[in-house]
């Protein structure tokens, strides 16, 4: 296969395919305090993302690694660079990224800065995209329309590698206005901490016992459904991976669940169910039998079932529409998302916790250590009823009696 780079000309982006190249490269970025990285991938119809191209970059030069051509032991000395405790790596929405490195190869990025996490924790709003990250931190635009184009195929067109290079190229820039400005506000080990989930994430992913407990989240099932849950789970994940096809296209998650509540035994009874693309011959429907078998046999005892979420009363959910929008207005005036001050999902029982100061609210871990230095005296003050909001200018502020 022709080699796709165009190293003989003027602006080319250095385009890494051999061992040695991967080795060079590694030297220069060994010891560096900071590095940026991007994948490109495709993932629509197979079991786990396909990497097409790695990108990396430093505060002077990009360049872009072929991983369809190199193998896992050819890229080792930059999978070395990637866990290297005294380079940061960053990268923008970095979950993915993440997955791709853990399932091609083992390894996630650390320690990482995800410019997302960032950008959002220090004003930018949620989810900010790159371009528009660029833009606001560098005044820099750059191309899009490749985000969907097939990585995999060979040879790259220049176009396709220019784009990638840019994902990356002034990420090393970015990410020390970012840091300057986190540092501003006490909030880079928050950004750091939140950084590093996207690592947690790709771990998880592919799980069976981490999805058993994400799906069994919020259900009160019995350990002998979680067991067989569980069990049904890693069917799904070992024949997906070995079809290549996405989970979703042997069984969604709700039929698992309730697989894993009616506990079919016989092939008359799982032939009720609906929606198992993954036993079309005798051979599968052996495998998930097995498998719910084996989990009627050993029920977990390491499972205890998710408390019951507290469901508000009328008079509570007129209260709790007070009580978003004050939060609303102290993220604003803190300049963050309203969900790293508080899970949306536990403000009923911060509302009916009659907190009587900051410390009794930090005991009750309801809120992140970081939010509560934020906004805890302020939340303590609302849920105690000394402090409330008036609409000045047409905007919500807070109101001291």
């Amino acid at each position: 296969m022709p080699r796709t780079d165009n190293n003989s000309s003027d602006g080319a982006i250095p385009y890494v395919d051999t061992p040695d190249q991967v080795r060079s490269l590694a030297e220069r970025l060994q010891g560096q305090r900071l590095i940026a990285f991007d994948t490109e991938f495709l993932w629509e119809r197979t079991y786990s993302p396909h990497l097409g191209l790695i990108q990396v970059a430093d505060f002077e030069h990009t360049w872009l690694i072929d991983p369809v051509r190199l193998s896992a032991r050819d890229l080792q000395p930059l999978l070395d660079v990637f866990v290297a405790s005294e380079t940061l790596k960053v990268a923008h929405a970095v979950d993915q990224d993440q997955i791709c490195l853990n399932m091609a190869y083992g390894v996630v990025a650390e320690p990482v800065l995800d410019t997302s996490a960032a950008a959002a924790l220090i004003g930018m709003g949620e989810q900010v995209g790159l371009s528009k990250l660029l833009h606001k931190l560098l005044r820099i635009d750059i191309a899009k329309g490749y985000s969907r184009t097939n990585w995999l195929k060979r040879p790259l067109s220049e176009a396709m590698l220019r784009y990638a290079a840019e994902d990356v190229a002034h990420l090393p820039r970015a990410a020390d206005v970012l840091s300057e400005r986190l540092g501003d506000l006490g909030r880079t080990d928050w950004a750091l901490e939140l950084s590093a989930r996207g690592g947690h994430f790709a771990k998880a992913h592919f799980d069976a016992d981490a999805l058993a407990r994400k799906l069994a989240d919020g259900r009160r099932l019995g350990p002998t459904t979680f067991s067989v849950l569980r069990e049904l789970i890693a069917w799904r994940e070992s024949t997906a991976q070995r079809s290549d096809v996405p989970r979703k296209w042997i069984s969604e998650d709700k039929i698992l669940v309730k697989l894993a509540t009616a506990r079919p035994t016989t092939r008359e009874q799982l032939a009720d169910f609906r929606g198992l693309g993954g036993i079309k011959n005798s051979d599968g429907v052996k495998r998930i039998l097995g498998a719910i078998r084996k989990g009627i046999d050993q029920p977990a005892d390491d499972y205890e079932p998710a408390k019951r979420k507290p469901a508000a009363t009328a008079t509570e959910a007129a209260a709790l529409v007070v009580l978003k929008c004050f939060l609303n207005t102290l993220a604003a005036d803190n300049q963050i998302p309203v969900r790293l001050l508080v899970d949306s999902e536990r403000m009923v029982e911060l509302l009916r916790s009659q907190f009587k100061d900051v410390e009794a609210l930090r005991r009750s871990d309801i809120l992140d250590p970081r939010a509560l230095d934020l906004v805890g005296e302020d939340l303590v003050a609302i849920l105690n009823g000394r402090r409330g909001l008036r609409i000045v200018n047409g905007a919500p502020v807070q109101h001291i009696d």
